[in-house]
């Protein structure tokens, strides 16, 4: 289960999320600029978190500095289409398994097609890339690798997925379908 944070004490929880997995500055929360989302074990309790910023084609993405969006990617700056970036993403230390990590590329996908959204911007680590692409193949698209944030010399990969695609072809997928917590393994 997930769900939109909408109160300070839910506010609370997703915070706790990032301050277990890395040092995260609260800067958006008052400002109402992005949609934050906690997401449940089985048993209710929070082992991760996400958040998504509608994509603005005048103003551009919350990363321009990094990897200009606005510039390089024709697909999100054309009128009537949803690009939704994915601002936030983490999972609390003694959660990070592929379960988990498959369980939040469900819910994230879920609140994406709620949002009806066509594309999905974001820049993701090296890790994170490879573990997305393996979950969405071809409809993920890598636009470019080892950009450079200065202020913590961490490397970045821009991508872009094509969510009309992913959308069309659901069954392709069991995990977003179903959800890791509801595929049944085979022994």
């Amino acid at each position: 289960m997930y769900r939109k944070v909408s109160d300070l004490k839910e506010n609370a929880m997703y915070l706790e999320v990032f301050n277990n997995a890395w040092t995260f500055n609260d800067t958006e929360y008052d400002n109402n600029k992005t949609d934050r989302y906690i997401m449940f074990t089985d048993e209710g309790e929070v082992f991760g978190a996400f958040a998504f910023t509608l994509y603005n084609m005048e103003t551009g993405s919350t990363i321009e500095n990094l990897y200009k969006y606005k510039e390089n990617v024709k697909e999100i700056n054309t009128l009537g289409y949803v690009t939704i970036e994915i601002t936030a993403f983490a999972i609390k230390q003694e959660f990070q398994s592929p379960t988990y990590f498959k369980q939040s590329f469900f819910y994230m996908t879920q609140e994406l097609i709620n949002l009806n959204t066509d594309y999905c911007i974001g820049l993701t680590e090296r890790k994170f890339s490879r573990l997305l692409q393996g979950v969405f193949g071809r409809n993920l698209t890598v636009l470019e690798k080892n950009i450079l944030a200065e202020e913590d010399n961490t490397k970045w990969y821009a991508m872009i997925l094509d969510m009309k695609a992913v959308c069309l072809n659901i069954n392709q997928y069991p995990i977003l379908k179903y959800g890791a917590f509801n595929i049944v393994q085979n022994t």
